[in-house]
């Protein structure tokens, strides 16, 4: 299942938020090589692991094999501060119903064959996509590799790019901004072979934006 960790709840994941960091060093620092990343012990964080971050953490049997993250993007955030040249024609998307999505990540040994690591990232695909259509937000502004486009037109997205592609750190990547649909929802579950949701919000007592309304 994927862990929704909000501020209103982390207190009750501060181990599991320091076993992400951990993993977020080994995939980015150690294995990805990416350059710039603060690292102090072995955890890997930045600028815009802040207050406001929700995290989303796959955890099995009590470990954390995978996750992600996003960002308010009325807040500071990694697009706007770092690589705005990814949205040099459209723009930086700026609302509050509109959320950046970084940082997906999963344990080696988690990484199955086949559909691009359908387990933990298919259920953190869904998970990610789940929370944003329950809190009505309205779009997630993200940036990837180039080669990853096809890949994610086949989860039944529909993929706004903010810019031309861009090198950085010797690949290509992408700006874009996707819409949160009941249907790109669906899709996505549907190409993962999930059935069901897949959140769990422990101490988490607001209501949701969507039952609310």
């Amino acid at each position: 299942m994927l862990h929704v960790v909000t501020p209103e709840n982390r207190h009750l994941y501060s181990s599991e938020i320091k076993d992400q960091h951990k993993i977020r060093h080994d995939v980015y620092v150690e294995e990805r090589r990416w350059v710039g990343l603060q690292s102090r012990d072995g955890l890997e964080f930045d600028q815009f692991d802040t207050d406001d971050t929700v995290y989303f953490l796959a955890i099995e049997h009590g470990r954390v094999v995978g996750g992600s993250r996003m960002n308010p993007t009325l807040k500071p955030h990694l697009l706007a501060t770092i690589c705005p040249e990814l949205a040099e024609i459209k723009g930086i998307p700026r609302s509050p119903d509109i959320y950046e999505w970084t940082r997906m990540y999963a344990v080696k040994d988690r990484r199955d064959g086949g559909r691009f690591g359908s387990g933990v990232i298919g259920e953190i695909f869904s998970g990610c996509l789940e929370y944003a259509y329950d809190e009505a937000i309205s779009a997630l502004s993200l940036q990837f590799e180039a080669w990853w486009l096809p890949r994610l037109q086949q989860h039944g997205w529909e993929i706004k790019p903010l810019g031309l592609p861009s090198l950085i750190n010797g690949e290509w990547w992408l700006g874009a901004l996707i819409p949160i649909t009941a249907e790109m929802v669906r899709s996505t579950r549907a190409f993962y072979r999930i059935s069901d949701p897949v959140l769990v919000r422990n101490g988490i007592t607001k209501p949701l934006i969507r039952a609310a309304a």
